[in-house]
C-alpha cells in the first residue's frame, strides 16, 4: 500500500481481513487459508520463473492516483479467483477464472459500499463471499456464483481486524463471523447477518485477526494484550496476556502440539518490542485452565518491527519483517522450539505480508517448500524462496517484478492454490503466476534429436490401441502442424469401417513429471466424410488412459466440416494419463469410411499444457 496516501486516511480505515473457510485442495478461502491463520497449503505453486496474467480491476484516479487498488489478500474458490478492490466512487468485489479470463456470467463486479482503502480480505462460506468494508462498516454477503447481494447489515464503525469465517458443523448452527473494530469490541456473526453477541473491552483491534481454538477465539489488539474469548458461551471473557511495549498488528496463527491436540501455541507480531511471540494456549485441557495461555510457555524473538501473521510448518516460523518507511527489511526464518535464528532474506522493501507457503513439494522424495511473500514498496515484487530440513541459508528461486505501467505498493501479500499464486496491488491489477509447460510441434523438443513430440496418421478401427494409427507424419506434415494458421496436415481412409484420425505423443520432461495437477489439451482442424456439409462430418478428440487401457473423450465437435478448436483437460489421476513419460493424444473423424463416402481428417495445430 502507499502509505503516503495512506496516512492521510488512517482513521478511516480498516485492516486486512482474515477470511475463513478452511482450505481444501483446490482454495485459498480466506486471508490465511483457514480459522486457525495457517498460511499454508498442499496444493502446489510455481517454483521457478513463472509465466503471469494480469488483470485491472479498480484504483483511485485524482489526487492519490495509483491508491486505493487491492489491498487484499485474492481467495481462491473452485476454479474461481475473488478480489476486492476500490476506487474514487466505490468498493467492488471481482471475480475471474483462475486463468484470468473474466467471467461473464452473473453481475460482476458486485458493488459492496464506499470507496477509500479496503483492508478487509473477503472470505468465502456457504455458497457467499462476505466482505466487511473498511470505511462504512458494514457486512455484505454476495452469492458467489452471480454476484447478486443476499443481505447487507451495519455492523461496525471504522475496523482494523480481518474477518474469521468458521462453520462448526458439529453445533448444528450456520457459520460465524468475528472480527473486531477500531474501538473496543470483538463480534460474533451468523453467516445470515443476524448477530451472535459482542464483547465490549477487546481494545483496538487494528491487523489483528482472530484464531478459532476449539471453544475459543484469540486475538491481540494496539493495547499489547492478547485475549481469549469463549466463543460459544456469548464470548465470554476467559483470559488476557500483557505481551510488551508494541502493538499487536498481526493476526493469530495457532500451531497445535504434536505430542498433544489439546494443547499448542498461539504465534504472532508486534510492532516492537518482542517482535515475534509464540505462547502456549491450553485448547482443551479441561479444568481451570483450558482457554487460558501459559505464561511459563513463552519465547520471543527481536526480528524487527513486524505486522507479518507468521506461518509454521515442520518445525520452521516464517515471518516478515520491516516497515515500507523505515528499512529493515526481512523474510525470516526461525527454529520453533525457541524462536532462534536460521537465516533471513533481504527483499527489495518492507515484508508487512503475511508469507503463504506450498507444501506441495515435501512430498518424500524432494522434502523441499516453498515460502511466498510480497514487498510493499513503490518497486512492489513477489518473491519464492525454498526451504528444506537442514537448511541453514536463504534460497531465492525468483520473483516477479510487474512491468512498468503496472508496478506499485503491494501489502496484503499472495494466495495459493492449484498451480498459481495470486496477488494484487495499489494501482488495482490482479496477477495470476504458474508454471505451466506448452509441447506442441514448434518447440525444439518437437524438431531436433532427441525428439520429445511424435505425430502419427492415416486411419483406425473402432477400438484404436495406444499405437493406433501407426505411420508416422512426414516432414511437410510435421511442418504443417507448426502454428495454427490454417495450413493443415491431411489424411483420408482406404478401408470400409475406418476412420481417418491422427495420433500425438508428447513425452513430459523429467523434472515436471511428478508435480503435474493438470494436463490441458487443445486441437484445432477439420473432420468430414467426402462431401462436406453432411450429417456425417466433425471430429472428436481423445486423450489415453493408460490405467484402463482405453482412450477417453475430451471434446466432440458435433456434426460440423467447419475448423474447429476442440480442448479438455485432467486435474485427477494424473499418473493414468502419463505412461513411461508419455502422453497420448487421439483426434478421429466422427463417421467411417463406407458407401457414404471417404473420411477425413486435417489438423492444423495441437499443443498440450501441463501445470504443476
Amino acid at each position: 500500500m502507499n502509505k503516503k496516501g495512506f496516512t492521510l486516511f488512517l482513521t478511516a480505515i480498516l485492516m486486512i481481513t482474515t477470511m475463513a473457510a478452511i482450505a481444501s485442495a483446490s482454495g485459498w478461502q480466506q486471508f490465511r487459508t483457514d480459522e486457525a491463520n495457517a498460511g499454508r497449503t498442499a496444493d502446489s505453486a510455481p517454483i521457478t520463473a513463472p509465466n503471469n496474467w494480469s488483470q485491472h480491476t479498480a484504483n483511485h484516479s485524482g489526487g492519490l492516483a495509483g491508491a486505493y487498488g487491492i489491498d487484499t489478500v485474492p481467495i481462491v474458490v473452485g476454479d474461481y479467483v475473488y478480489v476486492l478492490a476500490s476506487n474514487n466512487t466505490g468498493a467492488y468485489l471481482f471475480k475471474y477464472y483462475k486463468n484470468g479470463t473474466t467471467v461473464s456470467s452473473g453481475t460482476w463486479p458486485a458493488a459492496v459500499g464506499s470507496s477509500g482503502f479496503q483492508l478487509s480480505t473477503p472470505a468465502y462460506g456457504n455458497n457467499t463471499i462476505f466482505v466487511l468494508n473498511s470505511q462504512s462498516g458494514y457486512l455484505y454477503a454476495i452469492n458467489a456464483a452471480s454476484g447478486a447481494g443476499r443481505w447487507n447489515v451495519d455492523v461496525c464503525g471504522s475496523n482494523g481486524c480481518p474477518i474469521t469465517y468458521y462453520n462448526d458443523s458439529t453445533d448444528g448452527e450456520k457459520g460465524r463471523l468475528f472480527f473486531g473494530d477500531l474501538s473496543n469490541s470483538y463480534f460474533s456473526y451468523y453467516d445470515n447477518g443476524t448477530q451472535d453477541w459482542a464483547y465490549s473491552g477487546a481494545g483496538s483491534n487494528y491487523w489483528a485477526g482472530c484464531a478459532v481454538i476449539g471453544d475459543y477465539i484469540v486475538f491481540g489488539n494496539d493495547s499489547r494484550y492478547v485475549t481469549s474469548l469463549n466463543w460459544t458461551n456469548n464470548g465470554a471473557y476467559v483470559d488476557s496476556l500483557y505481551v510488551g511495549s508494541g502493538r499487536i498488528r498481526s493476526s493469530v496463527a495457532w500451531n497445535v502440539s504434536a505430542a498433544d491436540s489439546n494443547y499448542g501455541h498461539v504465534f504472532f507480531t508486534n510492532r516492537s518490542g518482542n517482535h515475534l511471540s509464540k505462547i502456549g494456549f491450553n485448547k482443551s485441557t479441561g479444568g481451570s485452565y483450558e482457554g487460558h495461555f501459559n505464561s511459563s510457555d513463552w519465547d520471543s524473538y527481536d526480528i524487527r518491527y513486524s505486522t507479518s501473521t507468521p506461518v509454521v510448518y515442520k518445525g520452521r516460523v516464517y515471518v516478515g519483517g520491516g516497515n515500507f518507511s523505515t528499512g529493515n527489511y526481512a523474510l525470516l526464518c526461525l527454529n520453533e522450539s525457541d524462536l532462534t535464528h536460521i537465516w533471513d532474506f533481504t527483499p527489495n522493501g518492507a515484508v508487512q505480508s503475511s508469507p503463504a507457503i506450498s507444501t506441495w513439494y515435501d512430498n518424500g522424495t524432494n522434502n523441499e517448500v516453498y515460502i511466498y511473500f510480497t514487498t510493499n514498496h513503490a518497486d512492489g515484487r513477489l518473491y519464492c524462496l525454498k526451504d528444506y530440513a537442514g537448511n541453514t541459508a536463504a534460497r531465492e528461486q525468483w520473483h516477479y517484478q510487474p512491468p512498468a505501467d503496472k508496478l506499485n505498493y503491494t501489502l496484503q501479500g499472495a494466495a495459493i492454490s492449484g498451480g498459481y499464486v495470486f496477488f494484487g496491488n495499489d494501482w488495482g491489477y490482479l496477477f495470476g503466476l504458474s508454471n505451466w509447460t506448452r509441447y506442441d510441434f514448434n518447440t525444439a523438443r518437437a524438431r531436433e534429436s532427441p525428439k520429445k513430440a511424435w505425430a502419427f496418421k492415416y486411419q483406425v478401427g473402432n477400438s484404436p490401441g495406444a499405437g493406433d494409427p501407426s505411420e508416422e507424419f512426414n516432414a511437410t506434415e510435421y511442418a504443417n502442424i507448426r502454428f495454427d494458421d490454417t495450413v493443415y496436415a491431411s489424411n483420408q481412409t482406404t478401408t470400409d469401417g475406418y476412420y481417418a484420425a491422427h495420433r500425438f505423443n508428447f513425452s513430459i520432461d523429467d523434472n515436471e513429471e511428478s508435480w503435474i495437477t493438470k494436463i490441458n489439451v487443445t486441437w484445432n482442424g477439420k473432420g468430414y466424410r467426402d462431401a462436406q456439409g453432411g450429417s456425417d462430418d466433425g471430429a472428436t478428440l481423445y486423450i489415453r488412459n493408460f490405467t484402463s487401457a482405453a482412450y477417453e473423450l475430451l471434446q466432440n465437435s458435433g456434426n460440423t466440416y467447419a475448423e474447429v478448436t476442440l480442448t479438455g483437460e485432467k486435474t485427477s489421476s494424473i499418473s493414468s494419463y502419463i505412461n513411461a513419460g508419455n502422453v497420448t493424444i487421439l483426434v478421429k473423424q466422427n463417421s467411417p469410411h463406407g458407401l457414404a463416402g471417404v473420411s477425413h481428417i486435417e489438423t492444423d495445430y495441437v499443443k498440450l499444457v501441463v501445470t504443476p
